[in-house]
């Protein structure tokens, strides 16, 4: 089957856009910025922005944009691809600290043990990044690179949460 030429021309308008994307992303670009181009619902940092970093909010707004018009032309060629909502944030430093307080509460078990309340508070690196979770499953939110997506922490949860895992009234 031959290719039109009108095709032919919409690929070539395609590798112009996917160069100039990541030539400017390249130009923005620094080692150790503090600002990176993340889905705003997952924190997957998808590609051409991967292991990129920015040093002003402005420079990885500009990044964000020229990332969605890359994945935006790279979705012509490949219908598959996979979609993200791109937005410019501080970078994720991947600090986290936790702390566990356990508690006995006024109940007791069937056996007659008192029963206890364990409460979890993960906190990151600036002021309003914190979790509190009290009797409930602790799981990993983080892997070795980035933030997990929700599908990961949910399955996560699901495998953790048991009857034995609930209150006894």
């Amino acid at each position: 089957m031959d290719r039109t030429e009108t095709e032919a021309g919409d690929e070539g308008g395609v590798k112009e856009t996917l160069e100039q994307a990541r030539r400017l992303i390249e130009e923005l670009s620094v080692p150790n910025g503090e600002f990176a181009v993340v889905c705003k619902d997952t924190g997957v940092v998808p590609e051409p922005v991967t292991d990129a970093s920015f040093n002003s909010y402005e420079a990885a707004d500009c990044a964000c944009e020229a990332a969605r018009q890359y994945r935006e032309a790279l979705g012509t060629l490949d219908r598959s691809l996979t979609r993200y909502d791109l937005v410019a944030s501080e970078r994720f430093t991947g600090s986290l600290e936790s702390s566990t307080v356990r508690e006995s509460i006024d109940r007791r078990r069937a056996n007659g043990l008192p029963q206890t309340r364990q409460t979890v508070t993960v906190a990151g690196d600036r002021n309003d990044e914190w979790l509190r979770i009290e009797n409930c499953p602790v799981v990993h939110l983080a892997g070795p690179d980035s933030l997990l997506d929700d599908e990961f922490v949910s399955r996560q949860l699901d495998s953790n949460v048991s009857s034995r895992n609930t209150p006894q009234e």
